[in-house]
């Protein structure tokens, strides 16, 4: 490979555009505009914002970009030449582009690049092909658009692959590769902004791209190329990687690796694994402390929750969960991470589970300011079992930090929950009626009952602490429950009496959305501990200056 140095590289998101092809995702318009604006903050270059004219959203996003700040970062659209026989400036997609240029300054325009799918798919001749392009970057051009061409399937090209990635004949693999060369001339000759080489199907390998980019730097020195890679074959960000050390100036994805079949390449992986390894510089040493806070915005903007193995920005990048890698980082800190979170605006997670020991325990609740000692640590450790084992406290640290502040007795008494019993009836025509009764605590000298029916025994469970809550802690009403997840576990073994994990996300305005979790063989059970975390984790965000009417002291049965 080159020894190109630390160059600049361009980032060019198309999260919007290439990454909403795939199914159960979405992002409203307004979620959209609130991302590229945070883009735009971070230092990325280019962000495509939909297919011209292909769709409402697309519609709909261009022209609610009006009058939105993104600083220097340019908005694109992407679209295609114009048709076989058909005029450019009738072509839809050029007229859609031209309607928006104003704001959306570059047109990212895509060309067959394989022999194969000039024929077949877009049944015309090459020669026609080569005027296609050269017409619509012409009528763009003369518009005063920057144009970027996305060469399809240009990996298959010069590695002579036809369907199903298996190889051309000799003789249509080298007239293959002589097109594709005569394409990326056509479009340096004409000035064009970026030439993306694009491995369409995701099969390329490192070698084969670093192959042809030096080959591409070699014979073009002139022209600028970019990568787009798709990760179907796992090798995405190392083809990526491959490019950009081979000369390209430009990587192409979606922020959090979104897209049809396996995703287009995760860009926050590239930003980071290269960017702290000195390989690339895509972004500010400053500005890439955000990387972590950009991607967590973009998980929110589509709904999805961070993986938690995700490279550089997943919750477990930095993490450690065996008993002995946290006594060592307890001595050696920083001795199971590759490089500092940090630099990334991460914090090095130290995780409990079923591998834990106490120094995981001491080290993760030091972290959260509710530091335990040894025998505190074991006092937790013996009265969460489940918990620990199911994976409670690694999908929750608010769980955690409040079963340290029990251990402690630093927990504020607001309430408790002494006995619940729930009524749920069906019948087979799917009629049901569930009726939660409930007796809760409210510090030593307040207990009082509640009930409340519901659609099912965990929405009857939570009503009927809200309305005797409702009460007491007016500013319960601010917070509303979002997302409700249940994992079964171990299920072979246990059967139908496996324990099931539940975690629920809380929101409210103005305050970042916690997640509570809880663990049991009975689901309304562990639901429940998980709605008490979040409802005491409000009223420590909010420290409450209503206090309830008498004097309260903690709790003698909370909820477990």
């Amino acid at each position: 490979m080159k020894d190109t140095g630390t160059r600049k590289i361009e980032i060019y998101d198309t999260s919007l555009r290439d990454g909403l092809q795939q199914p159960n995702l979405d992002i409203s318009v307004p979620n959209a505009v609130v991302l590229l604006e945070r883009m735009g903050a971070f230092g990325i270059q280019f962000a495509e914002i939909g297919f011209a004219g292909a769709n409402q959203f697309a519609e709909s996003l261009t022209r609610a970009m009006g009058p939105v700040d993104t600083g220097a970062m340019k908005l694109a659209l992407f679209g295609r030449t114009r048709g076989r026989d058909a005029k450019v400036e009738e072509w839809p997609d050029v007229k859609f582009i031209l309607r928006h240029k104003r704001r959306v300054s570059v047109a990212t325009i895509v060309v067959k690049s394989r022999l194969l799918d000039i024929s077949r798919s877009l049944e015309t001749t090459p020669e026609e092909n080569l005027r296609m392009a050269w017409e619509t970057i012409e009528c763009l051009h003369d518009n005063g658009l920057e144009v970027m061409i996305d060469l399809e399937h240009a990996m298959d090209a010069c590695c002579g692959r036809r369907e199903n990635g298996l190889p051309c004949d000799p003789d249509l693999a080298q007239r293959g590769l002589a097109y594709f060369f005569k394409l990326t001339d056509q479009c340096v000759r004409q000035g064009v902004s970026r030439i993306v080489v694009c491995d369409t199907t995701g099969g390329a390998s490192p070698e084969e791209v670093a192959e042809t980019f030096t080959s591409l730097t070699t014979q073009f020195p002139q022209g600028k190329f970019g990568f787009h890679g798709h990760t179907d074959r796992g090798l995405g960000i190392a083809n990526t990687r491959a490019a950009i050390l081979n000369g390209a100036v430009q990587a192409q994805g979606t922020l959090i690796g979104t897209g049809e079949r396996c995703g287009n390449v995760n860009l926050t992986t590239v930003i980071g694994a290269m960017q702290l390894r000195g390989e690339a510089e895509f972004v500010s040493a400053e500005a890439l402390t955000g990387l972590t806070g950009l991607a967590q915005a973009t998980y929110a903007a589509f709904g999805l929750e961070p993986p938690h193995g995700t490279p550089i920005v997943g919750h477990g990048a930095f993490g450690t969960w065996a008993g002995m890698h946290g006594s060592s980082e307890r001595k050696n800190p920083g001795a199971y991470l590759w490089t500092d979170p940090a630099r990334v605006g991460a914090n090095p997670t130290i995780g409990v589970n079923a591998q834990s020991g106490k120094a995981n325990i001491m080290m993760l609740s030091e972290s959260l300011g509710v530091p335990l000692d040894s025998a505190q640590a074991q006092t937790l450790i013996d009265t969460n079992q489940a918990m620990i084992e199911g994976g409670g406290y690694t999908a929750s640290e608010v769980s955690f930090r409040h079963a340290c502040m029990k251990v402690l007795n630093t927990m504020r008494p607001w309430f408790g929950v002494r006995s619940w019993r729930v009524f749920d009836e069906c019948d087979e025509t799917g009629s049901r009626f569930a009726l939660a009764i409930m007796t809760l605590s409210i510090g030593d000298s307040n207990v009082t009952s509640t009930r409340a029916e519901g659609e099912g025994p965990v929405d009857a469970l939570t009503k009927a602490m809200r309305l005797e809550l409702d009460k007491w802690y007016p500013a319960l009403a601010e917070m509303r429950l979002g997302t409700f997840t249940v994992t079964a576990l171990d299920v072979s073994a246990h059967d139908s009496a496996a324990y099931v994990r539940v975690t629920v996300s809380f929101h409210a305005d103005g305050y970042a959305p916690w997640i509570t979790a809880g663990v049991s063989s009975d689901l309304n059970q562990a639901a429940l501990m998980a709605i008490v975390d979040g409802f005491h984790e409000w009223l420590l965000k909010k420290q409450l200056s209503e206090e309830p009417k008498e004097e309260v002291s903690a709790p003698k049965i909370l909820a477990n």
